[in-house]
């Protein structure tokens, strides 16, 4: 099992961009929105000052609030005197007042109503102090709504700018990139890609900002707060920063090869769903099973790795907060023993480290979601840096008649292997041609440069007398219609999909066209005719059914040069019959240029190209070919020999 689309995991060791450099690019897109950026990073200062300001807040209520004491002396009448240096201090006790002494624990009752008003004092110092707590926190509460609002609408700003560009960016692509990759993989770039930069702005970004802005802001203030505290604590930074380190680079390998494997086997089952009655027909089911478990093995083991790193972070975090924690006390235990500290300052000191540790421990869920999206975004923009086709020089928009000349023409899909050799011939406006000869012989390839979706090597091909590459290729394809053997049709109804969504093709017009390619006595047939609901791909209609659509739209498009690949290979003699009797009609207005295997479907035409390993070898109405007893002559007997 191990070869099953194994060339798709190749991706993994695809070489990504560096975390900047896809920053740089996102960057691109935020610098749109600089009111919301800023109000976002005002609130979020204004958040993280007030978060950072709790604990020193809460320390000052503690030491100057609550745990207040006076101390008081004697003067020389022997009256006690208020004095922060005395040797009493007033405590109350039982509902009576005391002075304390600081050296024999003797207590003095004194006057209730001369010290009352100290007592009195501190409880209206904690009711302000209350107050200003609660008035903090709600300050909090509407910067941390603020900051979160505006950073979302940041986000969905931007990520709805990235999907937009990217599909238009798509649709540009040259034709070469979508046969190389499957649809599944270029949806997964499109829908879940974009979805996991949604949650990096929406869950990570100013998240990240606000922790690393506490971190740096929780080691100043214990540095403000006390100078040899701090220096205990900070002997296990070294430690927390060699961990993230060491996790940043894990995570990150691990990140990005649970995104190639997803990708892959959404790739895989694009691709198995859509030719799912391939596997029931030949019995597939098993060797389907296999594969997709494999696939699915693969993206198991990737996510498996990647909560390894998880599930090792988390609680190597967690202990190195409680040895944090722990140096924390034993040592302001000292030092408050010693009278070098206080006990707000301690206790600021351990909510401090709660609060220093809280980013790291979220580290390691916002920095999956940032890895994920770093990666997300890596493979969008690989996307973006995909060439674009080059739509000619624009000197002409539209085909006014439909001759088509190539000279001497040369292509090669890799660069090493000539597809086409030379190949020379020319089709006058209104003539129906057939190009016919055996599988690999470059027939499709020609119907491929003759639409601009490759660009060839040597040589000219030249529309009505005009170099291909001098026109608007956009343009000069609403004049090129391709039948192909499997007509795409889009959900909706046929009438829709005949005008290609275009109302402004009235009905009327539609139903003439149709009746025009005698298409309109096979939907005539179908249950709601014109407004028959199809699904996807139009696997409820037959493929003659489909063919006559495509013939509709071609002429209803007033396209000058119609081209059918393979287009009555797999239809029913009465719908064959229906499709000739158009191409007869449509080739008074149109040139119209069959590729065909079945020889049969070729007799009507004024003329046939033999095409044989890249060169045009023959050329001649049917039934000179058949005299000159060639390589035509071969195939067709061949055909009707095995017939």
């Amino acid at each position: 099992m191990a070869s099953v689309h194994e060339e798709i995991f190749l991706e993994e060791k695809e070489k990504s961009e560096g975390d900047f450099k896809t920053f740089f690019r996102l960057w691109a897109y935020i610098k749109k929105y600089k009111m919301l950026l800023a109000l976002t990073f005002i609130t979020l200062a204004i958040a993280t000052v007030i978060e950072l300001a709790l604990p020193y807040l809460i320390r000052y209520g503690i030491d100057n609030v609550i745990n207040v004491q006076y101390f008081f002396d004697l003067d020389y009448e022997g009256n006690f005197v208020q004095d922060d240096t005395g040797n009493y201090s007033l405590k109350k006790i039982d509902n009576n007042y005391f002075m304390v002494d600081r050296q024999t624990q003797e207590m003095i009752q004194v006057n209730e109503s001369e010290y009352a008003h100290y007592f009195d004092d501190a409880i209206k110092r904690i009711r302000v102090f209350s107050i200003t707590f609660i008035f903090v926190l709600v300050a909090q509460l509407f910067m941390n709504y603020g900051q979160v609002y505006y950073a979302n609408v940041v986000g969905q700003k931007v990520i709805y700018n990235i999907r937009k560009d990217l599909f238009k960016h798509i649709l540009k692509i040259e034709y070469k990139y979508f046969e190389k990759n499957p649809p599944g993989k270029v949806t997964t770039r499109v829908v879940n890609d974009t979805q996991n930069l949604s949650d990096f702005f929406s869950d990570v970004v100013t998240s990240l900002l606000k922790d690393i802005a506490i971190i740096t802001g929780v080691v100043i203030l214990m540095m403000l707060l006390d100078l040899q505290l701090s220096l205990y604590t900070i002997i296990m930074f070294p430690v927390i920063i060699i961990a993230v380190i060491i996790f940043r680079k894990f995570d990150r390998r691990a990140y990005d090869k649970v995104r190639t494997r997803v990708s892959a086997l959404n790739s895989y089952l694009a691709e198995n769903l859509s030719g799912s009655s391939v596997t029931k027909l030949f019995n597939q089911e098993e060797r389907k099973k296999n594969e997709f478990n494999y696939m699915s093995n693969n993206l198991y083991k990737a996510n498996v790795e990647q909560m390894y790193v998880f599930a090792i972070f988390r609680p190597l975090m967690n202990l190195l907060n409680y040895l944090t924690l722990s140096l924390v006390l034993w040592f302001g235990s000292q030092l408050l023993t010693d009278g070098q500290t206080t006990f707000g300052t301690i206790y600021a000191f351990t909510a401090y480290i709660d609060m220093f540790f809280r980013p790291l421990f979220d580290i390691a869920e916002k920095y999956d979601i940032m890895q994920n999206a770093f990666a997300s975004a890596g493979k969008i923009f690989k996307i973006f840096d995909q060439k674009q086709e080059e739509l000619g020089k624009g000197l002409y928009t539209t085909i006014e008649k439909g001759k088509v000349e190539f000279e001497n023409v040369k292509f090669s899909y890799d660069g090493n292997n000539e597809i086409l050799k030379g190949v020379s011939f020319k089709i006058e406006p209104n003539e129906r041609v057939a190009i016919v000869g055996e599988t690999g012989s470059g027939k499709t390839t020609i119907i491929k440069l003759i639409s601009g979706l490759y660009k060839y090597q040597e040589g000219r091909i030249l529309i009505d007398d005009k170099e291909l590459y001098d026109y608007d290729l956009n343009m000069l394809r609403k004049k090129i219609a391709v039948v192909p053997q499997d007509v795409f049709l889009f959900s909706g109804t046929i009438l829709e999909n005949m005008r290609l969504f275009n109302k402004s093709i009235s009905e009327e017009e539609v139903r003439k066209v149709s009746k025009f390619v005698y298409a309109e006595e096979i939907i005539s047939k179908l249950p709601k005719a014109y407004n028959t609901i199809i699904t996807e791909r139009g696997s409820t209609l037959s493929s003659g059914e489909r063919q006559l659509i495509a013939l509709t739209r071609a002429v209803l498009f007033d396209s000058k040069i119609i081209i059918l690949d393979e287009a009555t290979a797999n239809i029913d003699v009465e719908t064959e019959f229906l499709i000739q009797k158009a191409l007869n009609k449509i080739s008074q207005r149109a040139t119209i240029i069959s590729i065909a295997h079945r020889l049969s479907t070729v007799k009507n035409s004024n003329r046939i190209i033999v095409v044989h390993k890249g060169l045009v070898v023959e050329e001649g109405t049917h039934s000179e070919l058949l005299n000159k007893k060639g390589i035509y002559y071969d195939l067709y007997r061949l055909q009707f020999e095995n017939i």
